[in-house]
C-alpha cells in the first residue's frame, strides 16, 4: 500500500541508517519521494519492506533497492511492488539498484526484465585517501589533489567537526546562506536525486565545516547507512572559499575517520574485499551475472565474506558513467537509441563531472543498474519523465 501521507518519517530514517543504502537516503526528502510499504509481512525481513519512488504519470521510478532486513525477501518484495504498480496502471522503472537486485530482476529470473548500467557507486577508503595525500609523485589527478590540499592549508583553511546538537544559530545561518550562494553559482540544467538540505535527519548525520578567518566556507555531511557505513551526503565549498577547500575538507574528514578507526576495536564502517574485486574486475563476474545460478554464486561469496580482510570505507553515493552499457535483454536499435539519448543527456547536463572530481580520491566504481519490464520498454517518454523528476 502507498502510505506516503501517514509514513513514520523518524522510523524510516532509523531503518535506513541501520539497513539502507546511499540511494535510500534520498527518500528522506518526503516532499519529492513517495513511500510504499508492503501490505503484509514478507519473511524473513523483520519489518514490512519499504520502497521509495518518484512519480510522474504514467511512470513510477523506484529509487534504490527496497529497504528490508534480509535480502532473501527481495524477490517477493519486488513482486508485491510491481503488482501494486500494475494495479495503479503505472509503468515501473527501477533505478540505482545493486548487482544483487539486478540478479533478481534480470535475465534468468522470474521477472526477465531488461537491465542496463549507466551509473556507479563511488566508494572510497579513508586510509587510501590519507596515504594518497602523503605519497610522492602520482598522476595528474593525484598531483592536483595534493596541490589543492597544500593551497587550502596555505590560505589558512581549517576543518573541524560540529556535533549535530552543537550548532549555534549563527553557524547554521552561515551554512544556509553558503548553500544558497553555491546553488546560484551553478550554471546550466541541474539533475540530482536529492537537493541540498543540511538539517534533514540530523540524528544520523555528522558535520564537518571548513573555515577561513572564522567564517564557514564549506561543509561536508556524513550520513549513516547499512552495514555500519557512511555516505558523504553533501560536500561543498562555497563561492568565497579559497581554491582547494573541497579537497582539503574531504581529506581532513577522511583523516579524522581513519584516526578514529585506529582507536576503535571494531571500526565504524566496513566494505568487503569481494566488492573491491568486483569494482576493479567486472569481467570476472560477467558470466556469473548471465546465468540462472547467479544467486547461488553470490550466496557462496557472502558465506565466505567474513573470512576476508575488511577495511574502513565511505561512499560518495552514485554518479553517472561516461556511457550506457546493456546488461540483460536489451539489443538492436533499442541499445543504439538509449545510448544516443544518454549521450545527449550527458552533453546537456555535464553529469559526469561529479565522477571526474571523485576520481581524485581513487574511488572504486561499483556498477549500479536500471531495470524495467522488457515488454514495457523505456523510451523517450520515460526518459523525459525521469529527467523532469530529477530536475533541480
Amino acid at each position: 500500500m502507498d502510505v506516503s501521507d501517514d509514513v513514520d518519517k523518524e522510523e524510516i530514517a532509523k531503518l535506513i541508517a541501520e539497513y539502507g543504502s546511499s540511494s535510500n537516503t534520498s527518500w528522506l526528502e518526503f516532499s519529492r519521494y513517495k513511500i510504499w510499504t508492503a501490505d503484509k509481512d514478507i519473511p524473513p525481513s523483520t519489518f514490512r519492506p519499504i520502497q521509495g519512488y518518484l512519480r510522474s504519470d504514467p511512470y513510477i521510478f523506484a529509487w534504490g533497492n527496497p529497504l528490508l532486513s534480509d535480502s532473501t525477501a527481495l524477490e517477493q518484495t519486488c513482486l508485491e511492488f510491481w503488482k501494486w504498480c500494475k494495479a495503479q496502471k503505472l509503468k515501473l522503472v527501477w533505478c540505482c539498484v545493486d548487482d544483487r537486485m539486478e540478479k533478481v530482476l534480470g535475465k534468468g529470473s522470474k521477472f526477465g526484465w531488461s537491465t542496463v548500467t549507466c551509473i556507479v557507486e563511488d566508494v572510497l577508503d579513508p586510509q587510501n585517501v590519507v596515504e594518497l595525500a602523503q605519497s610522492q609523485g602520482g598522476g595528474p589527478e593525484v598531483k592536483d589533489f595534493k596541490k589543492n590540499i597544500r593551497r587550502a592549508g596555505r590560505e589558512g583553511v581549517e576543518v573541524r567537526e560540529i556535533k549535530s546538537d552543537g550548532w549555534k544559530d549563527e553557524e547554521k545561518k552561515e551554512v544556509e546562506l553558503g548553500i544558497v550562494a553555491w546553488k546560484e553559482a551553478k550554471a546550466g540544467l541541474q539533475l540530482a536525486s536529492t537537493s541540498f538540505q543540511p538539517w534533514v535527519d540530523a540524528e544520523h548525520r555528522r558535520y564537518w565545516v571548513a573555515e577561513k578567518d572564522g567564517k564557514i566556507v564549506g561543509i561536508l555531511i556524513l550520513t549513516s547507512i547499512g552495514g555500519g557505513q557512511y555516505q558523504i551526503k553533501n560536500a561543498a565549498s562555497f563561492p568565497e572559499a579559497p581554491r582547494g577547500t573541497s579537497e582539503f575538507l574531504i581529506y581532513s574528514t577522511m583523516r579524522h575517520l581513519e584516526d578514529e578507526d585506529e582507536t576503535s576495536e571494531d571500526g565504524p564502517m566496513f566494505w568487503d574485499e569481494s566488492d573491491s574485486d568486483r569494482a576493479r574486475h567486472p569481467s570476472r563476474h560477467e558470466d556469473a551475472s548471465k546465468t540462472t545460478s547467479r544467486s547461488q554464486s553470490r550466496a557462496s561469496e557472502d558465506s565466505t565474506a567474513s573470512d576476508r580482510p575488511r577495511r574502513v570505507t565511505v561512499t560518495f553515493g552514485i554518479s553517472a558513467s561516461d556511457e550506457m552499457t546493456p546488461v540483460d535483454n536489451v539489443g538492436g536499435w533499442r541499445v543504439s537509441w538509449l545510448s544516443k539519448t544518454y549521450k545527449k543527456v550527458v552533453g546537456a547536463t555535464g553529469i559526469t563531472k561529479r565522477g571526474d572530481f571523485r576520481n581524485k580520491f581513487h574511488t572504486e566504481h561499483l556498477p549500479m543498474y536500471v531495470c524495467y519490464p522488457s515488454k514495457q520498454g523505456f523510451g523517450i517518454e520515460g526518459v523525459s519523465k525521469l529527467m523532469k523528476c530529477l530536475r533541480q
